[in-house]
């Protein structure tokens, strides 16, 4: 069983990245290689959404509506780590106009692209969630910016890669049809890994045992299982 459903969650962090490579394919050979540069090598996000989404009667319907949400998240991350290279004032003071740009458009073409991806779920909730993370980024990066500038600090922490995966797993359940408790566990499991991966200091997910582990519901508790042991 654990075999067959790690053959399906590759295959649809498979469809992940044929969609990534879609949003970018019409755009100029630099661009689009640029963009390229920033996808991540281990596509995380993408996988917590796939484990969290799963309901327990699937349909090629359901397959396609986490796989568009995978590749929002992971599209929108791409978007904001090109724009924090934007938030880099000794990287932007080298950097010609010309390329200063590109960089601009090639956020803002991710932002947006990310926003369809997210649309295509046609889940209101969900789009719902991912619009609140928008702004949730937006802000931080807005107060960031201000920081920096000395003007009216505000040192309010922000984990933007917690909020992604919250996000990430609040959305991916409500796609699933989960119950409300069930919601609740989804998200708590994945705020834990969120938390192991920032104290270990690594970039990929490690199952977590103990309670929150245990009171996932099979079908996630399953792909949890196969997602932890191959990112």
């Amino acid at each position: 069983m654990v075999e067959q459903i790690g053959e399906a969650l590759q295959a649809e962090l498979n469809l992940v990245a044929e969609k990534l490579e879609d949003a970018v394919a019409d755009l100029p050979a630099g661009l689009a290689q640029f963009i390229r540069s920033e996808l991540a090598e281990n596509q995380v996000l993408a996988g917590v959404v796939l484990a969290s989404a799963a309901p327990v009667r699937d349909s090629v319907e359901d397959e396609s509506r986490r796989v568009a949400l995978a590749a929002a998240l992971e599209l929108l991350q791409i978007a904001l780590n090109i724009h924090r290279l934007l938030l880099r004032p000794e990287q932007t003071g080298s950097i010609d106009s010309f390329l200063l740009g590109g960089t601009i458009l090639a956020g803002d073409y991710c932002f947006s692209r990310a926003a369809v991806l997210a649309a295509q779920t046609r889940h209101p909730q969900v789009v719902t969630v991912f619009a609140k993370l928008l702004q949730q980024v937006s802000q931080a990066n807005l107060r960031r910016v201000i920081a920096e500038d000395g003007v009216g600090a505000d040192h309010t922490a922000f984990d933007e890669r917690e909020a992604l995966l919250h996000s990430g797993a609040t959305a991916g359940a409500l796609l699933a049809g989960l119950s409300q408790e069930e919601q609740e566990a989804v998200v708590q499991y994945a705020a834990s890994l969120g938390q192991s991966r920032k104290r270990d200091g690594t970039k990929t997910l490690d199952a977590v045992a103990g309670a929150t582990f245990d009171s996932l519901p099979p079908r996630q508790k399953e792909r949890w299982r196969e997602l932890a042991s191959n990112l």
